[in-house]
């Protein structure tokens, strides 16, 4: 059936690319245009291959020229053939357009990506070739206006076709006129829930390059040659330079996050969890009062879960740069290092925070050791790619914090394990009584069968001579544990805990039952 299909839709197109050829070869084909349009409403599922004749078609008229109408002030429009055939021209290609936009909203997940990238190629040729003359850099705007329109009002997700208009918001001038356009269609009294999550994911992708571009201006600030790096979409041949202003993008990136602040952002988990990520990863650079903020950061960090996690990177912004106060701040990081942090995927981010945190040699020793106390006890629980993160944040802490080292468990120390006065269950760190208790969980994880978590408990162990420079908790996880492991070659392998004594099964064995059934 698949192949049979597959044939039907080679004949379809070889169909299509005849009609377009005697199309753009002669204008007595000039209906072929008009039959290619028309089919759009006889297919119901597989439109990739009119998209795709649509794109050729019109791509070749705008790069002629045919599409542009010359328009006199005060004179009546021309008459004649040639300008008769130039508006009928005009009016299939808003035809086309239309048809186009509203591929993106129905048939095959395929269909949907290449209407859209059909539109914005049409939207890049236009730019290049436009339809009125212009004196300055021309983009169409209204164009992506459209675009951006049937992207947010649609009733389903439109994640996918979002990750692929990623590869258009790379450029400078897609990304400018993208927020300006974005700020004009951001005000809504009562989004609904799949609004504000494409909203909230179109704004991520136009924005994901402007923190590296900001670094970037900030860098070359004596140079002037740092313009010519710039991708723009619709660039002709520099004639006229695009004027890339990163203010403008801050400034509309400052309303259109304005408008999304009106709304209930944080009545859905998932609309909270990409609003929070929008926020720390993207917009806390670029806000021009990020203190407002605080009070969506604070409720998020109550609310526990993956999303107290997301939520403190952003309380973390706060206090390091904007001199924010927040109560309790050691004891809301200390009680989010529970076994339940495992199963979310912002786990290594929790720990490279909280080693941030935890950077300052001030703080008091009761917090560092309950800290310290609390990883090793979650390590012993830990599956080894998380349990390496966390031997490796003991690990800084000792080398912060020499006078922690009594409590590392040597091989001539006893281990306090029956009476440890360390209470797991307190979530204030102060009162958890680390203070005396020892490292013992570290202890206990010397014969661990990973060789990566031998490693990190080496560090852990070896605080006497600590390492010229603390781990760098940002990086790692469980697939560079994986391809290490691949590297490396071994001698032997052991196949049976028990050496063999012989050909036959020990008596006793349970798998000659098995066996036993089988013959």
């Amino acid at each position: 059936m698949a192949a049979v299909q597959q044939n039907f839709s080679k004949m379809i197109s070889g169909q299509l690319r005849n009609k377009a050829n005697e199309f753009l070869n002669s204008r007595k084909h000039a209906n072929n245009l008009a039959d290619i349009l028309q089919m759009f409403e006889v297919e119901t599922d597989n439109y990739t291959p009119l998209l795709l004749t649509i794109e050729v078609i019109f791509t070749e008229l705008l790069k002629r020229g045919d599409l542009v109408q010359e328009i006199v002030p005060l004179k009546p429009a021309e008459q004649s053939p040639e300008a008769e055939y130039t508006r009928w021209l005009r009016e299939c290609y808003e035809t086309a357009l239309a048809r186009i936009l509203a591929c993106v909203m129905k048939g095959r997940t395929n269909s949907r990506l290449q209407a859209l990238v059909t539109a914005s190629k049409l939207l890049q040729v236009e730019g290049k070739h436009p339809l009125e003359q212009s004196s300055g850099y021309y983009f169409p705007s209204f164009r992506l206006k459209n675009i951006f329109t049937v992207l947010l009002d649609s009733d389903m997700s439109m994640s996918a076709p979002l990750a692929r208009f990623q590869e258009f918001t790379e450029y400078k001038d897609v990304q400018q006129y993208g927020l300006k356009v974005l700020s004009t269609l951001a005000y809504r009294k009562s989004p609904t829930t799949v609004y504000m999550q494409n909203y909230l994911e179109l704004l991520d992708k136009l924005l994901i390059s402007e923190i590296a571009t900001e670094t970037k201006t900030k860098n070359n600030k004596g140079g002037d040659d740092h313009e010519e790096e710039f991708k723009v979409l619709c660039g002709t041949n520099a004639k006229v330079p695009f004027p890339y202003n990163p203010g403008v993008c801050r400034r509309y990136a400052n309303r259109c996050w304005s408008f999304a602040c009106q709304w209930p952002l944080c009545s859905e988990p998932r609309t909270h969890r990409r609003a929070l990520l929008l926020l720390v990863e993207r917009l806390m650079p670029l806000l021009s009062k990020p203190h407002l903020a605080t009070d969506m950061l604070c409720d998020s960090l109550d609310a526990g879960g993956p999303i107290s996690m997301l939520a403190l990177q952003g309380v973390l912004e706060l206090v390091r740069r904007h001199n924010v106060d927040y109560p309790d701040m050691y004891d809301r990081l200390y009680a989010m290092f529970e076994p339940e942090m495992f199963a979310t995927r912002y786990k290594r981010r929790l720990m490279h925070l909280a080693d941030i945190f935890l950077s300052s040699t001030h703080l008091p020793e009761s917090l560092v050791a309950a800290f310290a106390k609390r990883l090793s006890r979650l390590a012993l629980v830990a599956c080894p790619e998380d349990a390496v993160g966390l031997l490796q944040l003991i690990a800084n802490l000792l080398l912060r914090h020499p006078a922690l080292k009594r409590m590392i468990c040597y091989e001539d120390t006893p281990a306090i394990m029956s009476s440890d006065p360390y209470v797991m269950e307190e979530t204030c760190a102060a009162r958890a009584g680390a203070l005396g208790s020892s490292l013992w969980e570290v202890a206990a994880l010397r014969r661990h069968a990973a060789p990566a978590l031998s490693a990190a408990l080496a560090a852990v162990l070896a605080a006497a001579d600590p390492r010229p420079e603390p781990f760098n908790l940002s990086s790692g996880d469980a697939n560079q544990m994986f391809d290490a492991e691949l590297k490396k070659r071994f001698k032997t392998i052991e196949m049976n805990f028990i050496r063999p004594q012989g050909m036959t099964a020990p008596s006793g064995e349970r798998l000659m039952q098995y066996w036993e059934l089988m013959a």
